[in-house]
Order: C-alpha cells, then sequence, then structure tokens
C-alpha cells in the first residue's frame, strides 16, 4: 500500500503544484490543504476554515481515498515565522503535531528558506539573507526537536547552495519551478531515510 500524505501550507507549499511532485516522487497520495499568506497556527484550529479542512480530512472514516488514514502530516509556517516570532512558530508546531500524532500520523516540519537578497520583502524585515536563513534553520531546528517531528531543513539547504538564484521565482520569496522540485525531492528523501 502506498503512503498516504496530508500537506498543509501556504503558497510556498502550493507554488510549481509541489504536493503533485513529491506524489509522483514517493508514489504516494498527497492531500494539500493550503491557503496563501496563511501561518501553521490555522491548520490546527476547528473554528478557522483551513483548520475545518484539516480536521475533516484527519476525521475521514478513512474509506474516501481523501480523507483520513494519513502516514504523515507536513506542515509549513508562515515565509518568515520561524525568524520573526520563533514563540509563535513553536506553538503552532507543538499543536499541529499533537494533532497528527492524535490521527496516528507521523508529524514533518517543512522548514522553509530565508528570502533572497535582494528581494523587497527582505528589506521589509530589516536583515540581510544569510542572517534570516540562519534563523529560519534555528526556529524551526528547535520547534521540531521539542516536538519530535522529522524535519526537512530548505534553510539549511539553500543556504548552502553556492548559487540560489535558479531556487526563487522573481519575487525572491517563493520556488521557481525548479526550487519547488527541489523541494520535493528533499521532502522525499526525508520521508525514505
Amino acid at each position: 500500500m502506498s503512503l498516504s500524505i496530508l500537506m498543509v501550507g501556504n503558497s510556498l507549499t502550493a507554488a510549481n503544484a509541489m504536493p503533485t511532485i513529491l506524489a509522483s516522487l514517493l508514489d504516494a497520495q498527497v492531500v494539500a490543504i493550503t491557503r496563501g499568506g496563511a501561518r501553521l497556527a490555522e491548520f490546527s484550529n476547528p473554528l478557522t476554515k483551513t483548520g475545518s479542512r484539516v480536521l475533516q480530512a484527519l476525521d475521514g472514516d478513512g474509506t474516501q481515498a481523501e480523507h483520513g488514514c494519513f502516514d504523515y502530516v507536513i506542515a509549513q509556517d508562515m515565509s518568515h515565522l520561524p525568524a520573526t516570532n520563533p514563540s509563535a512558530h513553536e506553538r503552532a508546531v507543538a499543536k499541529i503535531c499533537e494533532l497528527a500524532r492524535d490521527h496516528n500520523a507521523a508529524p514533518v516540519l517543512y522548514g522553509t528558506w530565508g528570502y533572497r537578497e535582494d528581494s523587497a520583502k527582505l528589506k521589509k524585515l530589516g536583515m540581510s539573507a544569510a542572517q534570516m536563513g540562519q534563523l529560519m534553520h534555528e526556529g524551526s531546528l528547535r520547534a521540531a526537536a521539542a516536538h519530535g517531528a522529522i524535519f526537512v531543513d530548505m534553510a539549511k539547504a539553500v543556504a548552502q547552495m553556492e548559487d540560489a538564484s535558479w531556487f526563487y521565482a522573481v519575487d525572491g520569496v517563493h520556488p521557481s519551478p525548479a526550487g519547488s522540485q527541489f523541494v520535493a525531492q528533499t521532502i522525499a528523501d526525508a520521508l525514505n531515510r
């Protein structure tokens, strides 16, 4: 029987149909619940539309292909939260990990990357790409370790690239198509360990 994965996140997850790429790489069923700009905390809150959809998917009776019986819940937070508010990020990771385990799924934290050096959004944050990447790595690593999640460290992976320009879309925040392929492959590799 193939893997069944629930992915929750925002446009960094949805970009370039990355969940579909992941499904193909793993020969898995991947259900993606995304909302542009969403914070991870929304996905474990039953009072939000996204949280309600997540609970509905997790609580499925297991007879429908797209509901229930997930092996993994892969979670992604707002693009800068691990760097700018690590305590809020850790609280959200704690809740999604608990929710995944309550439904017999292994939690996976898909930690995202720092913005490209020349991006307008990075300038607004008032830090360098290297600083943001390091803070993203540290905030997500700490949250994943504290709550026993499998950690996919894209901040470190992108920071270690000699030239990461190919990874980014024009906005310097989202992944390019090749970047999404790299993210999917990195997640697949983490799940295959």
